[in-house]
């Protein structure tokens, strides 16, 4: 079995999971290829002009899967022009890629919007079947900031990637009314399987923490969706509370942190509120989870929460908003969780941590990961997907 992973977006520009996902499977015996098209704009070429001759596409070795990459040069005009020529343009790039290497068995396509209508198209002309994993959070059921992110022109886009796709993989079940709303057709095709970590990565550490102070941790990007804001207000709320001392720490990056940092020292928690300044290597979030008490999510909106399991996986305790995903992973034996968009509700939750600290068992919290999110226990799901999907191929690929 070959098979071609077609990314929406892949490292160095996110998307550090769909690589994760990618070795994890090549090391189950399956030989997979990456095809990545990086979007940049004219901005990111002035500052980085050298990408400009990465237009042609160039193969790298990663870890015994070959990644073919190139760059996007995006029309400075807005998202809705820029899809279809994307798209076109990985037909380009793909066509070179058959004509060196020969049709892949299989297309594992990650993010239907624009990797799943590029692979579409693809599938019109070769004929080559296409699974879609589906990542996105704006298809969060219920949760309106979520779905203002689903603009009307996608519409289109994703109805064209849904409906050719020969199974379409969500990571969290509530994705599932949204992707059916877009296209009602794909409701046999779906099949529900979380993301996974490894737990050999994200482990326990070997002493006890002193509990002084309790140090709250919360890894994400630094954007607004991630709801950073609003955990600062939550404990600036809980310093006023409580009189036992208390750190937040923050471990990464994005366009908000110059804002978030003079929220913090608006509030006069500067001191006590730590920012990584930096986004951390697996390892890093890995010595960042060992060294903090809990771990804390005000996520607007998560399609999954991959953050929550590794920091359960190294046996925290979990805050979450009911922001999606993590309502399916967190329960009353790991955490809490809270509403949207509430400082107050997050603060409280915060509190009771302090509190009932001790009466977590993180043991049962790690095995609890291990059970649910573990690489071994929802690898096999996504391999029985490709040879579901590959026993009903009639057509061999690149034939009509």
């Amino acid at each position: 079995m070959k098979v071609l992973v077609l990314p929406s977006w892949y490292p160095p520009d996110k998307g550090s999971f769909f690589r994760e996902q990618s070795l994890a499977i090549a090391r189950a015996g399956i030989e997979i290829d990456v095809l990545s098209l990086r979007i940049k704009g004219i901005r990111e070429i002035t500052k980085e002009p050298s990408l400009l001759l990465k237009r042609r596409i160039v193969k790298n070795h990663d870890n015994g899967i070959d990644v073919y990459r190139a760059i996007y040069l995006k029309y400075p005009l807005t998202e809705k022009y820029n899809i279809a020529p994307w798209a076109k343009r990985v037909l380009y790039f793909f066509e070179r890629y058959i004509a060196a290497n020969g049709f892949p068995d299989l297309i594992h396509v990650h993010g239907s919007l624009r990797a799943g209508y590029a692979a579409s198209i693809i599938y019109e002309k070769y004929n080559i079947p296409y699974i879609v994993t589906e990542h996105s959070g704006i298809f969060v059921e219920n949760n309106p900031v979520a779905q203002r992110q689903i603009k009307p022109f996608y519409k289109e886009f994703l109805q064209k990637a849904l409906k050719n796709a020969s199974k379409v993989i969500l990571v969290s079940d509530k994705l599932r009314r949204v992707i059916l709303d877009i296209e009602p057709s794909i409701s046999n095709r779906i099949v529900v399987i979380p993301n996974f970590i490894d737990t050999n990565i994200f482990t326990p550490l070997s002493v006890t923490l002193p509990e002084k102070p309790f140090i709250f941790l919360s890894i994400g990007h630094l954007e607004h969706l991630k709801g950073m804001d609003i955990l600062i207000n939550a404990f600036s709320i809980l310093k006023k509370r409580i009189t036992h001392p208390v750190m937040l720490k923050i471990g990464a990056t994005g366009s908000q942190i110059s804002k978030l940092k003079s929220q913090a020292s608006n509030l006069g928690i500067e001191q006590d509120v730590v920012f990584s300044g930096r986004r951390l290597s697996r390892s890093e979030v890995n010595t960042y989870m060992q060294n903090s008490h809990a771990f804390v999510l005000a996520s607007r909106f998560e399609a999954f929460g991959v953050v929550l399991v590794e920091a359960m996986a190294t046996g925290l305790p979990v805050i979450s908003t009911r922001s999606g995903g993590p309502e399916e992973i967190i329960n009353k034996e790991s955490g809490y969780l809270v509403d949207l968009e509430d400082p107050d509700g997050l603060a409280e939750a915060m509190e009771c941590m302090i509190v009932n600290y001790r009466l977590f068992d993180r043991r049962a919290i790690r095995d609890q990961a291990i059970k649910k999110y573990s690489r071994e226990s929802n690898l096999s799901k996504i391999i029985g997907v490709y040879d579901e999907v590959l026993s009903k191929s009639r057509l061999e690929p690149g034939k009509k």
